[in-house]
């Protein structure tokens, strides 16, 4: 009798704990957008884009700050940890110094949880847009053609 009451228990509780680490997915973070255009600037400029998302799991997250490509894209993070059902925004800050051009970079984001060791959910913020050089970068530009 006491065996087979502690197989149905262990088996509850094993159940539970299977349900409560599948619980968590990607859809509990949704971002107002995850593609953001900026309208054609002039180089030099810095660009500030905000991200706005919902989050409605059921345990606190943390944000593993993102590796980006370049030092020209900072990632400005929530400073605390996203609680249940909290909106949060994430901004990110682009210098086009020395950037002409088509611009389109990607942050991806991971978030974390310290209660669940394998909840493990990404997303990717993507930023996009047109570059126009500087007349200082014009002049250099002409001045090194004719140099040739």
């Amino acid at each position: 009798m006491k065996s087979s009451l502690f197989k149905i228990n262990l088996s509850l509780l094993l159940l539970l704990v299977a349900s409560f680490s599948f619980a968590q997915t990607s859809d509990d973070i949704q971002f107002e957008k995850t593609t953001q255009k900026f309208m054609r600037v002039d180089e030099g400029h810095i660009i500030t884009l905000t991200y706005n998302f919902t989050y409605s799991g059921i345990v606190e997250l943390n944000i593993i700050p993102p590796k980006v490509d370049c030092s020209c894209t900072e990632v400005i993070l929530p400073e605390d940890k996203i609680k249940p059902n909290s909106k949060k925004i994430i901004k990110i800050k682009f210098d086009t110094k020395d950037k002409i051009g088509w611009q389109e970079r990607s942050v991806t984001l991971q978030f974390t949880s310290d209660k669940i060791d394998s909840l493990s959910i990404e997303k990717t913020l993507t930023f996009k847009g047109m570059v126009k050089a500087s007349k200082a970068t014009k002049d250099a530009y002409k001045l090194s053609k004719r140099k040739k």
